[in-house]
């Protein structure tokens, strides 16, 4: 089963990102866009693994806090002529040190994790190609300072029955007060 940790979005960082969304989609002429219930900050990705314990006692007992996580900005990365559009996160000490400890402890349990740097992101449109001209600067705008408290993370099974990406929560480890 294809595996990874994540954060679940409140009602109105999802509401947010639609109407981010929304406002993208009048601006390409093409896009895979993230459906409602799949958007979510990925902390780890853990890949295709049959280690479903091993991946679950990674989260158990975490010592990270719950802390506030805030929309903030926009942008995209380019891969073979297509977008990637994202909404980011205020950068926090307390996401990094969330993200540290988990990757930690996945790796104690045998899990081999990405090398690159953690740049937090919410994935809003694959494949994207946008219009003619297309005002970048408008774009990051549409990111309201919307903001939620972060009181768990989720064990994430990324499947596509009938062909529709589906993530299923699998695991939820709560965060300390």
């Amino acid at each position: 089963m294809r595996l990874f940790y994540a954060i679940l979005l409140s009602e109105e960082l999802l509401d947010a990102l639609c109407t981010v969304q929304d406002a993208l989609r009048a601006g390409t002429a093409r896009a895979n866009f993230t459906r409602r219930e799949n958007l979510h900050l990925t902390l780890a990705f853990l890949g295709e693994t049959q280690n479903l314990d091993g991946a679950r006692r990674a989260g158990e007992g975490l010592a990270a806090r719950q802390f506030p996580l805030r929309l903030r900005g926009a942008g995209s990365f380019s891969r073979c002529g297509k977008e990637l559009f994202w909404a980011g996160v205020e950068e926090s000490r307390a996401l990094t040190a969330l993200r540290e400890e988990l990757a930690a402890r996945l790796r104690e349990e045998g899990f081999r994790l990405e090398e690159r740097p953690f740049l937090p992101h919410l994935t809003l449109a694959r494949d994207a190609a946008p219009d003619a001209p297309f005002d970048r600067g408008a774009f990051v705008r549409l990111v309201p300072p919307v903001s939620m408290r972060v009181e768990a993370v989720s064990l994430m099974r990324s499947e596509r029955p009938g062909g529709v990406l589906t993530y299923t929560e699998l695991f939820r480890a709560a965060l300390r007060p």
